[in-house]
């Protein structure tokens, strides 16, 4: 199934709806093989959709349709003076689509946040077949229920995101990736750093800013290596990749308090966030943890299911999207 308009979209969950069909949707499918398994008859490709992208440089706000891909709005943007501040585990296979509904984010969200919050509006098609759109393309927007939100990390189980405004930020004056050992938790919250990333022992620290406050906070960084500019983006851009991490038969994702994030056993491919408390870890997690499975895909133990079902069944009550994925 490959809709090519909004209007085809809403008739094709129409009929899935009466015909009781399951769909699964998909831009570019980088998560698709992610986290539990859904059970669906056909494959809804979004790729084939419109594409959209409006930068608004003076009010710092862009409007994207959903099967952008991540690099190409990033390029696009970068050549305006202006960027996303995302960097989340496979942002170069993935479309905007794709890193909203799961809310993928990386160690930059210790400064920027994550994705969900950075949406401002989003127009979907829900699995009803109604298309709705939530919050307004400005950053302060406080009226109604905050649905965009509910939205962002439901991977597409109520509804289909077609477009979304985003918030983006200016291009910092210099950007600096140090590497070096790894840190206590204090310790690295003094250095004030844009986000933290471990990965096979190292630590690697983003400073951002005028030249001047960049060089001040390596200076109280210690003993590393350090990377400028386009070399410190390269860098900084294939360690939150993490392929690696990605690659491998097994990968769970721990969420814990930054002070309880366990380390990695020996041996064992993994990418951390400390300032977080996040962990991708290609192998079995310890037992006293919070874990979720994205590979082998196994069904999530989820705190308020009964809850959740009950959304699921407003936005989706014939368990037409994704079902399986979440309640």
């Amino acid at each position: 199934m490959r809709p090519t308009s909004v209007e085809e979209l809403v008739e094709f969950i129409y009929e899935a709806n009466k015909e009781r069909r399951r769909l699964l949707p998909i831009c570019m499918g980088s998560k698709a093989h992610l986290g539990p398994p859904v059970e669906y008859d056909d494959l809804l490709h979004m790729s084939d959709m419109p594409r959209v992208i409006e930068i608004d440089e003076e009010e710092m706000v862009v409007r994207s349709s959903a099967c952008i891909p991540a690099v190409q709005l990033q390029e696009e943007l970068r050549r305006r003076g202006r960027r996303l501040a995302l960097d989340p585990p496979l942002f170069r296979r993935s479309s905007i689509g794709g890193i909203l509904s799961t809310n993928f984010y990386g160690p930059m969200a210790y400064r920027y946040m994550t994705p969900r919050d950075q949406l401002l509006s989003v127009k979907i098609v829900t699995g009803r077949g109604e298309l709705m759109r939530f919050g307004a393309p400005v950053v302060k927007d406080v009226a109604g229920y905050n649905i965009k939100r509910l939205v962002a990390g439901s991977w597409g189980t109520l509804a289909i995101i077609v477009e979304a405004y985003m918030r983006i930020y200016a291009l910092p004056d210099t950007v600096a990736v140090f590497a070096t050992e790894k840190k206590p938790l204090q310790e690295l919250r003094r250095l004030h750093a844009v986000g933290a990333v471990e990965t096979d022992g190292v630590l690697y620290l983003r400073f951002e800013g005028v030249r001047s406050e960049v060089e001040y906070r390596l200076a109280s960084a210690g003993r590393g290596e350090v990377f400028y500019d386009r070399e410190a983006e390269e860098r900084w851009s294939v360690i939150t990749e993490a392929e690696e991490v990605f690659s491998q038969n097994t990968i769970v994702k721990i969420v814990t308090p930054p002070a309880a994030l366990p380390e990695a056993p020996p041996g064992v491919k993994y990418v951390r966030y400390p300032l977080l408390g996040v962990m991708y870890l290609a192998g079995s997690p310890p037992s006293e943890v919070k874990a979720y499975w994205l590979k082998p895909r196994q069904r999530w133990n989820i705190e308020n299911r009964d809850l959740m079902e009950k959304i699921k069944g407003v936005f989706d009550p014939n368990g037409v999207l994704s079902p399986g994925k979440l309640p």
